[in-house]
């Protein structure tokens, strides 16, 4: 399965024009969210996941985490919360606010959790074309737009530049100019 998924980081990279890191970011969160989920399922509550993979192998392991807590604070969430005192007891250099972990068996990802994971990969990824393309359109600044009219409807024109659209109103056009579906526009 390793081989398998570096393929598919490397495949979903170049498709969508996202750095492999960003790919790797959200499979690990996508394996922590899948793992969490049989966590619950197995009766431990509320717990905290984080998972770690290997960029070069594809292999990955599962840490459970608990977040630190000072003494007269208590705890909020006793499954992903541990006291000061205790966390002395098994890391000596702890503080409140550092998270502990422990490393746990990486569970085998079934039909569920490998659903659950292509969700928050999805959206990881889309919010990653979304990030690329608002940078590559504020990286234009004020300058001339130029585009292909991609379609009109009552309201103006989408125009089209690479990857950024934009929307030329009625309002903002010359009078009396007939622009159709292909044409070359600057604005």
């Amino acid at each position: 399965m390793n081989r398998e998924m570096l393929m598919l980081v490397e495949a979903i990279s170049r498709e969508k024009n996202v750095d492999s890191e960003t790919v790797f970011a959200a499979l690990e969160a996508a394996l922590a969210q899948a793992s969490k989920k049989i966590y619950q399922n197995e009766g431990h509550g509320e717990v905290e996941i984080r998972v770690s993979m290997e960029r070069e192998t594809g292999d990955y392991e599962t840490f459970r985490r608990w977040l630190v807590v000072p003494d007269d604070a208590g705890l909020q969430n006793p499954d992903a919360e541990e006291m000061l005192m205790d966390a002395l007891d098994r890391v000596t250099d702890v503080e409140p606010g550092d998270y502990i972990e422990e490393q746990v068996e990486s569970v085998p990802i079934g039909r569920i959790g490998a659903q659950a994971a292509k969700q928050v990969i999805l959206q990881k990824i889309r919010d990653a074309e979304r990030e690329i393309l608002l940078n590559d359109f504020m990286s234009r600044g004020d300058k001339i737009f130029v585009g292909t009219v991609k379609r009109a409807d009552k309201e103006g024109l989408i125009v089209e530049s690479g990857r950024v659209e934009g929307r030329l109103k009625r309002s903002d056009m010359i009078s009396k100019e007939n622009l159709r579906t292909g044409d070359r526009v600057r604005a």
